[in-house]
């Protein structure tokens, strides 16, 4: 995760919710919850819900210290569009901060 989200400690703590309910729910099936399919099934569905935000701010962070015309143009046009349509604008405030 890159450091200009602030996010690494939002994920961690994600991280320790996904891994809680893996574990209940292996305890509560008798399952062993150090084996590598219960870990591994914890590993799924943390990358699941984490990668979408880890590849969206690598591509924004990449976007934005980009000098080429193309990247200052698309970032013009994102942030405009992102401003003025709510429906987006609500989307990502909802990603960002994790509200529904």
């Amino acid at each position: 995760m890159h450091p200009v989200t602030a996010h690494g400690f939002n994920l961690g703590l994600r991280g320790s919710e996904t891994l809680a309910i893996v574990i209940e729910e292996a305890l509560s099936n008798k399952d062993d919850f150090t084996s590598d399919e219960i870990l591994s099934k914890y590993n799924q569905k943390h990358q699941r819900s984490t990668r979408p935000l880890y590849y969206g701010t690598n591509l924004l962070v990449d976007l934005y210290n980009s000098e080429k015309l193309s990247a200052k143009v698309l970032r013009r046009l994102a942030l405009r569009f992102g401003n003025n349509f709510w429906p987006v604008k609500r989307l990502i405030m909802g990603q960002l901060t994790e509200v529904q």
